[in-house]
């Protein structure tokens, strides 16, 4: 009788400990879309590792297109949207927490990144603030204020406001 309650209190430690460390150390998928400031849409496919007290590193594929007026034609079309001034970047974002509340918390977002705009090289410095939401499942959305300054690029400041979604998968 003795090691039976043994082997219960010992299933029940192991569970209450695996329970209270579920969301340290975890990993997200994120997928954030987004309009900037002139003409910009910004798409980036990230993964976040989260750290203790909610700080992150990030690591992060980003796409950046931006359209114009066709000349021929006056309004935006096909051609003058996507074959105007496209560019893609992959780096690595510090993400310390500054907010947090019970389902919510609030990051500041420091990063930098290399790529090319499909001519010549390109890096950036991305500086900007992150809000999340934290659902249910694990599920997190969340809104980020971005601003990029682009180095060697066409356009050297960006700014706006990006939309996603982040997925657990630990």
């Amino acid at each position: 009788m003795t090691m039976r309650k043994t082997v219960i209190l010992l299933i029940a430690c192991v569970c209450f400990a695996m329970s209270a460390n579920a969301q340290r150390n975890s990993g997200r998928l994120s997928l954030g879309v987004g309009a900037l400031y002139k003409n910009g849409l910004d798409m980036t496919l990230a993964y976040e590792h989260e750290m203790n007290y909610r700080h992150a590193w990030e690591f992060f594929a980003n796409g950046y297109l931006q359209w114009t007026q066709c000349v021929t034609c006056g309004h935006i079309c096909p051609e003058s949207f996507w074959r105007n001034y496209r560019t893609y970047g992959f780096g690595v974002a510090y993400k310390p927490c500054v907010v947090r509340g019970r389902n919510h918390y609030g990051n500041l977002r420091i990063g930098a990144s290399a790529g090319s705009d499909t001519n010549k090289f390109l890096a950036g410095l991305h500086f900007g603030y992150e809000h999340n939401y934290v659902l249910r499942s694990g599920w997190t959305l969340y809104w980020q204020v971005k601003s990029d300054m682009m180095i060697k690029g066409a356009d050297l400041f960006r700014t706006g406001i990006v939309l996603g979604v982040k997925l657990p998968i630990k």
